[in-house]
């Protein structure tokens, strides 16, 4: 898996790691991020996660990343969106 520059700049503007911390986030995502079928429980959290068409999605630390399906690259990340987070 390979970083995008759009996704280089989007994870130093919507995190407070620095590069080594960054990468090392984008690659425990692809390790052990969760995937929408990950939450059969929560609809409304799934819904939202495939909705990202033609993209794989991973749900890690409250960051959303979403992968190309084919070429094996980050496009970006955000941050999961307040009402989808269940304390």
């Amino acid at each position: 898996m390979k970083l995008s520059e759009h996704s280089k700049q989007r994870m130093k503007q919507r995190t407070d790691y620095n590069h080594k911390q960054r990468v090392r986030l984008f690659a425990d995502a692809i390790m052990y991020g969760k995937s929408p079928n990950d939450f059969k429980d929560n609809k409304e959290l799934r819904d939202f996660l495939l909705s990202r068409k033609n993209c794989k999605v991973k749900l890690y630390k409250n960051y959303v990343f979403i992968y190309s399906k084919n070429s094996h690259r980050l496009y970006t990340m955000y941050k999961l969106p307040e009402k989808y987070i269940k304390e």
